[in-house]
């Protein structure tokens, strides 16, 4: 997880060629989503959708309560529950990581051409 994220901060800070900038978003992509979504500041509903579709979900790397379906519980990221597996969430944070990397080698090669 920490490894991905330091790609993706790595990629912004190349795309945007300023460091502070970097920081800020790399910040603002990954602990801000996680931080709404376990503080219980959103609904249920919509934390579980910040937590898949944000590179916050590779947090679920160390999620340690499972579901069970006919176990009656209180899923919800702030109960320390990721609506994705362990894998799948750290799959997103690599997807994100894959993509601003990409995006910053191809805008690198335009610049510097």
């Amino acid at each position: 997880m920490l490894a991905a994220a330091a790609v993706l901060a790595l990629a912004l800070g190349a795309l945007f060629r300023r460091g502070a900038a970097a920081v800020a978003a790399a910040i603002a992509l990954i602990l801000v989503p996680y931080l709404l979504a376990t503080t219980s500041v959103l609904p249920v509903g919509a934390a579980q959708w910040l937590v898949r579709l944000t590179p916050a979900a590779g947090f679920a790397i160390q999620q340690s309560i499972p579901e069970y379906p006919y176990m009656t519980g209180h899923y919800a990221p702030s109960a320390g529950y990721y609506p994705l597996p362990p894998w799948g969430g750290l799959a997103v944070t690599c997807a994100y990581a894959a993509i601003a990397l990409a995006a910053a080698i191809v805008l690198l090669r335009r610049r510097d051409a």
